[in-house]
């Protein structure tokens, strides 16, 4: 688990001195490298903060982070809580459905299937160490099926933040 740990700081400082440059593509032979340019198109929060990622999925930043912005294709780890949106409720947070646990982040590699429609892109764009809220519609979710202890026609109310990004 240290060895995890390590990676992932060393990640981090070699992410934080790369920050602004272009990346190198390796090329075999002794050729000069070739800068790789890598741009996201991340949408700007408005002005109440919050970010619309599309229809159905909004997000607000809760604390900075630094470096790269996640995207497509990169293993990401999350430390992740969700909650079934309820706007009655303080902080818009309804039964508590599913916690990461806060000690081994949750790893996935974004844009991968298998998870809700609104899970990649609300995750894309986040930079490392990130928190943010994510509110999720029904059709982005579980949808009319649902899936318990998540009900059916269900908002989702998450709070992320990005633990380890990694380049596949």
């Amino acid at each position: 688990m240290k060895e995890r740990y390590l990676v992932s700081a060393i990640s981090a400082v070699t992410l934080l001195a790369g920050c602004g440059q272009s990346g190198q593509e390796s090329t075999a032979g002794g050729e000069t490298p070739k800068p790789v340019v890598v741009s996201v198109e991340c949408p700007p929060a408005n002005d109440d903060g919050i970010i619309e990622m599309q229809e159905g999925l909004s997000a607000k930043v809760m604390s900075n982070g630094y470096g790269r912005v996640a995207e497509d294709g990169d293993l990401v780890g999350v430390h992740a809580d969700l909650w079934v949106y309820d706007d009655t409720q303080p902080e818009n947070k309804g039964a508590k459905v599913w916690s990461s646990g806060g000690v081994d982040p949750f790893e996935f590699q974004l844009g991968a299937d298998g998870f809700i429609k609104g899970w990649s892109p609300g995750i894309t764009c986040m930079h490392l160490g990130e928190k943010r809220e994510l509110v999720i519609a029904p059709a982005l979710a579980y949808g009319e099926r649902g899936n318990p202890p998540v009900p059916p026609n269900a908002t989702l109310l998450y709070e992320l933040e990005l633990v380890t990004l990694q380049s596949p």
